[in-house]
């Protein structure tokens, strides 16, 4: 390895033992940008992957051997949410460091039963203050694969002026970067293909304070008489933006779209 990355990887990780390293063309996007890959562990059981983009740091992913390894306030929300989580499987415990983004998060999936069902794959995504930036009922793709772009970072910018990115998954093959704006959590997606990526969608809770226009409710209402909703969300894609009205009561979290006009 060259001795600046070698220099930065033990700044990083300090005296932890190297297991393998791997070098190649960047895997995620396809292009001539070489990718390092070193792999390692210490010995608390905490492994490491570091990532190098041109022999310049880019991402770490530290896998945790257990929950109480957490840093308190995200080991508070997880139980919070969770209160049974010392008692499920976790496939992953992932603390989270990546270019462009300020602060460590943290990436957990445990397998949950419930009445209905066993061994129930739940994610969370939790910030370094405890906040939860995103929940879903599947396995996110395996972060040491994929990255942020500064392009997507600069788009997100220009859109939501004043946004800050907290974290970064890639959900389902979609880049989805999770972005505080006007104090208001979004999930902004983008397509990708190779080298290139497309804004796909934002979606966010109602802001608190916020009402639904009248003329919007009418429409609900008109189209699915008798519908009663339990959550509203605010979606925007490049075909314009909609009020996602959902029944949150219903085990497939029923839902329809009106669009804001």
């Amino acid at each position: 390895m060259p001795e600046t990355v070698t220099r930065d990887f033990r700044n990083r990780c300090g005296d932890t033992t190297i297991d393998d390293v791997y070098t190649g063309n960047d895997f995620y996007r396809h292009t001539d940008q070489q990718e390092t890959f070193i792999f390692s562990s210490d010995k608390a059981g905490n492994e490491y992957v570091v990532v190098y983009l041109n022999n310049v740091w880019n991402r770490t992913i530290k896998t945790l051997p257990a929950i109480d390894q957490l840093p308190y306030k995200v080991l508070q929300r997880l139980l919070q949410e969770n209160p049974e989580a010392r008692k499920n499987e976790f496939c992953e415990i992932k603390e989270m460091s990546q270019t462009f983004i300020n602060d460590k998060y943290y990436i957990l999936c445990y397998l949950q039963d419930t009445p209905t069902e066993k061994n129930l794959v739940h994610t969370l995504v939790i910030g370094s203050d405890g906040t939860i930036l995103k929940s879903c009922k599947y396995m996110l793709n395996l972060p040491v694969n994929a990255r942020p772009l500064s392009t997507d970072i600069d788009w997100i910018s220009k859109r939501y002026s004043g946004a800050v990115t907290l974290g970064y998954v890639n959900d389902l093959g979609s880049d989805n970067y999770l972005v505080i704006h006007n104090g208001v959590l979004k999930s902004v997606l983008f397509k990708t293909s190779n080298i290139d990526t497309k804004w796909k969608e934002t979606t966010y809770a109602l802001p608190k304070g916020a009402t639904v226009p009248n003329n919007i409710l009418e429409s609900l209402h008109t189209t699915h008489a008798g519908f009663t909703y339990t959550e509203v969300m605010c979606v925007e894609n490049p075909s314009g933006n909609y009020y996602l009205f959902i029944d949150g009561t219903k085990p497939n979290r029923l839902g329809y779209y009106v669009e804001a006009i």
